[in-house]
């Protein structure tokens, strides 16, 4: 089991921490106004002017503790090698002020018990280990140094900060499994046992890490029950309750050892499948909702990495538009294309998304609009895949609009409007050229086209202009005005919605305009009901 040691920490974890800073920072203080007073009440002893000095030093150096990224050195691998270098620093000032004052007879030994009182506060327990050990060190350097030792006062004092260290790193071990519980609870699902949202987004975003390192594949799998409110309605919730149990005790033992539940929702959930590919994946599915069926029926989407997507939010949103085709009865709900395919596709549309000056992923949000409307009009399979497709490339020749175009803050010229005219033309040629990708060429080409006759590259009109560009255009432009440009803030949804109606039927094709609008609201309505 990981612990704190060695885990990233979370928020509560970081804050915890820069707590423990603040203690320490003012037991710093403490300290040094202790020993301030000792070494003037005893002035007249010797050495008393180095342990002032000696003390005075050290209040100073923990002046600048603040002023240090604190945060970022305890988010880092550094944090624990950090926090052992403070107490070393504390043993060797004490163990130097017990030295000058006489001695393992002297009363500053016994201040060896705050290095270790304090890392019971926080420390793991191997950090705690070590800070016992450096105290007995230090003890015994103070007492091979003390030329009239008395051995029955150094057993005693060694055998007391011993037992001290013991009941520390007693605290320390406590306080590690504490905080593992706390972090097993907070990511679990109280109910069923499983992950919750929580535990499973951080489950998803580590194999996804990991597989974005290793190139291994990744697959996700969403799971709705079919009719679960009409259970809890008819039957209690406690029967519901009991059948979301049931529900996640056969889907554990239906997958893999290295698999992930997680319950999302009330009645939904998802499983990660690191090393799974899509073959894989979709036989699992297909295992879980045969088990599944007769109790407790599901619909199923299955995403898989790096072909449908590689980010989270991709993948859940490739699984829930095949679970939602599913439960509409339709077949083919996948928006895919060829692995070579999509990754050059993604390469290339994030590549010119950046050279427009923004992080915002708009060539991958134009395909993903695009599916919306292509599947109200009855696109499904294969040509989902090549729409996605076109939207991630759509914008594809502006690789060769030059910087000062693409990113100019301000209205465009004639000379520099027609460069930018010229772009469909360039992303046509450039997507024609690559195997498998020529039938999309002509949909790039014409992806700026008007209704109208007012677009370019060639002015076409009406019908002239494919489909698959109308509903290009449609989605082209709800991201363009919902997103922030260089030279306009994004529009709200509602106004958004009101210019591509005040264009329709002229600029857009009236019919893609409203299937967008209904499929971003119908969009809406599930995330609303989760």
């Amino acid at each position: 089991m990981e612990t704190r040691g060695s885990a990233p920490l979370d928020a509560t974890n970081v804050r915890f921490r820069m707590r423990s800073i603040q203690a320490g920072a003012w037991l710093t203080v403490g300290t040094v106004t202790v020993f301030s007073l000792y070494a003037v009440l005893t002035w007249a002893e010797p050495h008393r002017a180095a342990m002032l000095a000696t003390t005075l030093a050290t209040g100073t150096l923990s002046l600048f503790l603040p002023v240090l990224p604190m945060e970022r050195v305890i988010r880092s691998r550094w944090r624990e090698p950090f926090f052992i270098a403070w107490s070393v620093a504390v043993i060797a000032i004490i163990t130097v002020m017990a030295a000058l004052d006489g001695g393992i007879d002297s009363p500053i030994p016994y201040a060896l018990a705050i290095p270790l009182a304090f890392g019971s506060l926080s420390y793991p327990l191997w950090s705690m280990v070590l800070v016992g050990v450096l105290v007995q060190a230090s003890a015994g350097t103070i007492i091979w140094l003390d030329t009239d030792v008395q051995p029955a006062y150094a057993y005693f004092v060694c055998s007391a900060l011993g037992l001290t260290t013991w009941m520390c790193s007693w605290q320390a071990r406590s306080h590690d499994r504490l905080h593992g519980e706390l972090g097993r609870v907070s990511r679990a699902d109280p109910l069923t046992g499983c992950l919750n949202r929580r535990g499973f987004e951080e489950r998803l975003g580590a194999e996804l890490s990991r597989a974005s390192r290793s190139g291994r594949p990744l697959a996700l799998i969403l799971l709705d029950l079919d009719g679960f409110k009409e259970i809890n309605d008819s039957r209690g919730h406690a029967a519901g309750d009991a059948l979301l149990r049931w529900t996640v005790a056969t889907i554990e033992r239906t997958l893999r050892p290295a698999d992930a539940l997680g319950r999302i929702g009330g009645d939904e959930f998802a499983v990660v499948l690191p090393d799974a590919g899509r073959a894989e994946a979709v036989e699992i599915a297909e295992r879980l909702r045969q088990v599944l069926a007769d109790q407790s029926p599901a619909s199923l989407g299955v995403a898989s990495f790096p072909t449908d997507g590689t980010t989270a939010e991709q993948l859940h949103q490739q699984a829930d538009a095949e679970l939602y085709a599913v439960k509409r009865g339709r077949k083919g709900g996948r928006i895919t294309g060829p692995p070579q395919e999509l990754s050059w596709a993604a390469a290339m549309a994030r590549a010119v998304d950046l050279r427009m000056a923004g992080q915002h992923d708009h060539s991958q949000a134009v395909g993903d609009y695009a599916v919306l409307i292509g599947e109200r009009l009855g696109f499904d399979g294969d040509a989902l895949g090549r729409l996605r497709l076109a939207g991630m490339l759509h914008d594809v020749g502006k690789a060769a609009v030059p910087d000062a175009i693409l990113r100019k803050p301000g209205a465009l010229d004639d000379d520099e409007r027609a460069v930018i005219h010229e772009h469909p033309a360039a992303g046509a040629e450039m997507v024609a050229r690559i195997e498998g990708l020529e039938p999309l060429a002509g949909w790039v080409r014409a992806s700026h086209e008007h209704l109208d006759g007012s677009g370019y590259p060639d002015g076409l009109r009406g019908e002239e202009i494919p489909l698959p560009s109308r509903i290009l255009l449609v989605a082209d432009a709800y991201d363009a005005m919902t997103s922030d440009r260089v030279y306009r803030r994004a529009l709200s949804h509602d106004d958004a919605v009101a210019e591509l109606r005040r264009h329709a039927g002229t600029q857009f094709d009236a019919d893609c305009v409203e299937h967008l609008i209904a499929a971003l609201a119908e969009q809406q309505a599930a995330h609303a009901r989760r």
